[in-house]
């Protein structure tokens, strides 16, 4: 589409799926497939790969979309001006998040947590918001959660 990473890989993400199924047909044990964008990439050329090709939408659920959000660093990423034609790619995360997991949140104050979390708030009101260190979160609130 725009030549950006996600854009780029949208033809492997589908060949990868579609293997997977194959895989999945000829007897491997597959629970899940988690899709991984690293760092600050647009989530909506991802969805669309998955509807995509008929027999990976059919076979897949999304079950949960899951931002995760640096507490320190996000609200100067949500301040971003995107290039023209482009969108603020930490605003499109937690826009289309079910779940922000909220981390580094040992490297803020209270207030500047609260702060952050009212910025997710007023993109996302529908997101439930995980605080987390480093990391750590239990797979139960980002895994087989049906949103």
């Amino acid at each position: 589409d725009n030549g950006c990473l996600c854009c780029n890989v949208r033809g492997d993400l589908s060949a990868g799926l579609q293997e997977l199924l194959a895989a999945k047909k000829d007897g491997a044990h597959i629970d899940a497939v988690i899709v991984e964008t690293t760092g600050l990439a647009d989530p909506v050329p991802i969805l669309k790969t998955l509807r995509f090709s008929e027999e990976v939408y059919s076979a897949y659920v999304i079950d949960c979309v899951v931002a995760v959000a640096d507490a320190k660093n996000l609200p100067g990423r949500l301040n971003d001006e995107p290039e023209e034609g482009k969108v603020n790619e930490a605003r499109q995360q937690v826009a289309f998040a079910d779940r922000v997991l909220l981390n580094k949140l040992d490297l803020v104050i209270a207030e500047d947590a609260i702060a952050v979390k009212d910025q997710i708030r007023a993109i996302n009101s529908m997101a439930r918001i995980i605080p987390s260190v480093r990391g750590r979160v239990r797979l139960p609130e980002i895994i087989d959660v049906q949103a």
